[in-house]
């Protein structure tokens, strides 16, 4: 299988001045050359998988770790991340981000790398024998979905950037941005075309591929995130619609005392029908890289108390409007009498809680407490993360076989719903519908729609169930950069849990966003530097 080499889309192989145009011909300059290698179905599929490569994982990514979506909740308010590694993770909240940054240069240079690949199976997938014609058409409907994801990805980070249709030659190096509205007719383009040679559904070895249900779902969020309500909402409605025929469904437990939510997370879940993009094997560190010290963990996300306050109480309030003294008893002590939303016992692991046999006491300060609150690979906040930490991985932390949703149906939900309430379709009675659907399934009661009857409410309501529902999976970052609060929730000091000894919640950190820049990551200095053309995002030059 040919060697990926990666490059900025100013060919920086050209800076050799020889060898560059060899280099335009192969992925490597070592390897065969085209005429010879796009012969046999085998090259065009291992070709293919590699471009699949560059779909986030959860808590494993050995050669691209700032692509863990399981940490890029550490960009949001929902968790302090602190590791030995993905340091970008932990400083750019504190506003250290600059146009060098590796994060922002690893990503852009990666992606349009991955953009170059599936631009060179399209230019010479034809030459290759594949028996079955119409798989050989699935082959290059699939690169094509996933040149638009990839254009996608880019377009929700750095704004409007340059299109790639087609892998760049030399004269081509110095490419200037596209305007959003190309970009995003470029990516609906992409996505309908693919559509048309995509199954509705594979068999469970071939699950992590691009279905038509795949693209349906990313022009909903295409949509969604540039603002055109009616087209997310009518995506997302097909989808919603045919999700039988796609294989799509809310998870549910098969034991009914079992809650579907927290289900979803362990090993029940890998061949759940809510997968709509699903990375196999991508969570395998997923207790390693999340559970306490104590139990062998390294303890790198740790929610912050502003996460585990917007779960609800289980008859459906939120613990602001409970009053004062119900208030200080449930910051105090968050799941009080059991009586939060499950999802926080699911996804959060609290003070004083017992798990596998460990209490886990982050201000205990007894000698040999490895998992006191601020410690190397401990808790900063007093809060641990327990979604997909299955138990069972507890003998093998490095080698689960957990996989990772990367897009999940309950989000598609959430998804038409935020789109009908922006398009001021607020009596439409599919918004309690759906909503209801995706909190009773969590064993949540249903809206209360005397409260949640106007926009502005239902706003609140949606926007609160989409963090509670989609914790630690990556969405939160990209939630309050598209609806413009993260100079509220990225801004001031971070809380964790309640220090018994002074009886306020601990202060973990203060956090810097700069709403003049921040909304958009920087385009790379070697970019501007080596591309005349290249324009760079507000507030960074």
């Amino acid at each position: 299988m040919k060697k990926l080499v990666y490059i900025s889309l100013s060919v920086l192989c050209c800076l050799l001045a020889t060898g560059c145009e060899k280099f335009l011909e192969k992925d490597s300059p070592v390897a065969t050359t085209d005429d010879k290698w796009w012969s046999l179905e085998s090259d065009v599929r291992g070709y293919l998988d590699q471009i699949y490569a560059g779909i986030p994982g959860g808590s494993l990514n050995y050669s691209w770790h700032s692509n863990s979506w399981a940490y890029w909740d550490g960009l949001s308010d929902n968790v302090v991340f602190k590791a030995d590694f993905a340091a970008d993770i932990a400083n750019i909240p504190l506003g250290l981000g600059t146009t060098s940054t590796g994060i922002y240069e690893e990503y852009y240079t990666k992606t349009y790398s991955y953009i170059r690949m599936a631009s060179r199976l399209l230019e010479h997938y034809q030459k290759a024998y594949v028996e079955d014609p119409i798989i050989k058409e699935r082959y290059a409907a699939e690169a094509r979905a996933l040149r638009a994801w990839y254009h996608l990805m880019l377009l929700r980070l750095y704004g409007p950037v340059p299109i790639v249709d087609h892998a760049l030659g030399a004269d081509e190096s110095f490419a200037k941005r596209n305007t959003q509205a190309e970009v995003v007719s470029f990516i609906e383009k992409e996505l309908i075309e693919a559509e048309k040679n995509l199954p509705l559904k594979y068999t469970e070895n071939e699950n992590y591929r691009f279905s038509k249900g795949t693209c349906y779902s990313l022009l909903s969020i295409l949509h969604l995130q540039v603002g055109n309500f009616k087209e997310a909402a009518r995506y997302a409605k097909i989808v919603i619609d045919r999700k039988g025929e796609f294989g799509y469904d809310l998870h549910r437990a098969a034991d009914p005392k079992v809650n579907s939510y927290s289900d979803l997370f362990g090993y029940n879940g890998v061949t759940s029908a809510e997968r709509i993009i699903y990375k196999k094997g991508a969570n395998t560190e997923a207790f390693f890289r999340n559970a306490p010290r104590s139990l062998g963990g390294q303890a790198v996300n740790s929610p912050t108390a502003s996460l585990v306050d917007s779960y609800e109480t289980l008859q459906g309030k939120t613990i602001a409007e409970l009053g004062a003294d119900s208030l200080a008893i449930y910051t105090k002590d968050p799941n009080y009498r059991n009586n939060r939303d499950k999802r926080l016992s699911s996804s959060v692991l609290l003070p004083n809680e017992s798990f596998i046999n460990r209490n886990f006491k982050p201000f205990s300060d007894e000698v040999g407490n490895v998992d006191m609150i601020g410690q190397t690979q401990s808790t900063q906040t007093g809060f641990l993360v327990k979604k997909y930490v299955d138990p069972s991985d507890v003998s093998r932390p490095y080698s689960g076989s957990l996989g990772f949703f990367v897009l999940r149906y309950s989000e598609i939900l959430l998804n038409y719903v935020e789109a009908l309430i922006e398009d001021d379709q607020v009596g439409n009675p599919d918004i309690i519908l759906y909503l209801n659907m995706i909190r009773n399934r969590a064993g949540m009661p249903n809206v209360n729609t005397a409260m949640y009857a106007t926009k502005d409410k239902l706003r609140e309501l949606v926007r609160r169930e989409r963090r509670v529902e989609l914790a630690f999976e990556g969405g939160r970052f990209f939630d309050i950069r598209r609806w413009k609060i993260a100079q509220n929730t990225m801004n001031g000091s971070v809380y964790g849990a309640v220090d018994p000894e002074t009886q306020k919640p601990y202060l973990v950190q203060k956090r810097v966003f700069n709403p003049e820049r921040d909304y958009l990551w920087p385009i790379p200095l070697r970019e501007v530097n080596s591309n005349p053309n290249m324009e760079q995002n507000p507030g960074w030059q």
